[in-house]
């Protein structure tokens, strides 16, 4: 490692090399030249966008998910409903899990992580409360992948693609509210530069001291061969030496608990990981979607909804459903067991390729919640009484499970195990 500036110094979240973040312009990222994963992409302006991004977002928020997305008619029968509706109607019908599954990510944490965003803007520009600035941006770090509101936006395609056929659709005041408020989540999603923001909080909660390393011949690679400890949550980097006669080790600057890596990371993933492969049988096999016709059922599985896209000719959708609830399930699976074997039997080949391809499954985690979005807006959408209806069945629990489980998983793996018994320099 060359000599670096101290007060410089960083560790990579993915493998924990010990870097010089040095400056980087607005519009760029920096990487690790190691494991490939980004260390720090600088946003222009931060704190004012996130502010305003995320106060457009809180102002469309009620009308988005409190107001009817649209309306159905079929045979001059009438069918709307809002989001707020998807998680009332499934609890009804007695999938309790499946409904507070989609109440957290489409509406509870469609607000409070906007909320979360605003708050923390505001309190950053005014220089108010910065003990409270990192308890707000800590919180919405871990809550951040639950709010889900752009893939509940491709279930409503996929839901119009699929019954645009058979009925009249009216577009409501919901549904274009709707849209704007996850354009707008997302644009305060890309403003948001958390390294800039941590470091505005500290400034106000006064300089914490972040150990460098010292130079010398034999520089060490990592920050735990440093003895340094890397805030899981912040980044800030604090000698661990200096907390062991301490009663708790807490991040100086966000108040973290700290470790050297994450405690029970290999037993929690292995059990979710195991848990999720097992929910994966019974979430393809049973059932995911009744739909009551004129008295009698008609039972669908995952693969049942995929095939009948593929015979109406949406391709593209079947491709989408296929990926989401069917590949993507899988190759976490994969993934995080491969991870997994590697850390337990001390693979030492492809692990820059190995951290990547946990980054992506990180990333792809929440998109397995499509089919089970397209189950409650069918269920709100197409509930004409008698005439027909849609209802969650017995197989939308134990897919619920799977992503959930798949999600909790990445979470609770520590991927810098990939590289502690990795060669020095590789």
């Amino acid at each position: 490692m060359a000599q670096t500036n101290p007060a410089h110094i960083t560790a990579c979240h993915g493998c924990d090399l010990l870097l010089d973040s040095g400056d980087v312009t607005p519009g760029s990222t920096a990487v690790c030249p190691r494991c490939g994963s980004p260390v720090h992409t600088p946003k222009k302006d931060s704190v004012n966008r996130t502010l305003a991004y995320a106060f457009t977002a809180l102002l469309f928020y009620f009308p988005a998910v409190f107001m009817p997305l649209m309306t159905l008619t079929v045979l001059g029968i009438e069918g709307s409903g809002s989001i707020a509706d998807n998680g009332i109607l499934l609890y009804q019908q007695g999938y309790i899990g499946v409904a507070a599954m989609v109440f957290l990510t489409a509406v509870l944490l469609t607000f409070l992580n906007p909320t979360l965003l605003f708050t923390l803007a505001l309190l950053v520009r005014l220089k108010k409360a910065p003990r409270m600035q990192s308890w707000i941006l800590r919180t919405f770090q871990h809550l951040e992948e639950w709010a889900m509101a752009e893939v509940y936006l491709i279930g409503v395609l996929v839901t119009l693609i699929k019954v645009h056929s058979m009925t009249t659709i009216e577009y409501n005041l919901g549904f274009f509210c709707f849209v704007v408020m996850v354009i707008m989540n997302i644009c305060a999603l890309s403003a948001l530069d958390k390294a800039r923001f941590w470091s505005l909080i500290e400034a106000q909660r006064g300089p914490t001291r972040q150990h460098g390393v010292r130079n010398s011949p034999t520089m060490p690679d990592t920050a735990m061969e440093a003895g340094l400890m890397r805030c899981h949550d912040c980044g800030l980097l604090t000698r661990g030496t200096e907390l062991s006669g301490g009663a708790a080790h807490e991040c100086p600057r966000c108040e973290a608990t700290l470790h050297y890596r994450k405690p029970g990371s290999i037993g929690c993933t292995w059990a979710l990981v195991i848990t999720s492969a097992v929910l994966m049988i019974p979430a393809n096999l049973l059932p995911i979607m009744r739909v009551d016709y004129l008295g009698s059922s008609q039972y669908s599985t995952i693969m049942d909804g995929i095939i009948y896209f593929i015979h109406s000719g949406e391709y593209g959708i079947a491709v989408v459903i296929f990926t989401a609830s069917v590949l993507v399930p899988v190759y976490k699976i994969i993934g995080l067991a491969l991870s997994l074997l590697t850390v337990q039997l001390k693979w030492n080949t492809r692990l820059r390729q190995k951290t990547m391809m946990f980054r992506f499954i990180e990333f792809i985690g929440r998109w397995s919640m499509l089919d089970i979005f397209v189950i409650a807006l069918m269920t709100v959408l197409v509930n004409f009484g008698g005439f027909t209806s849609t209802h969650a069945a017995e197989g939308a629990p134990f897919f619920t499970g799977v992503v959930a489980c798949t999600m909790l998983a990445a979470i609770t793996f520590d991927a810098r195990l990939i590289w502690d018994n990795s060669q020095p320099g590789s």
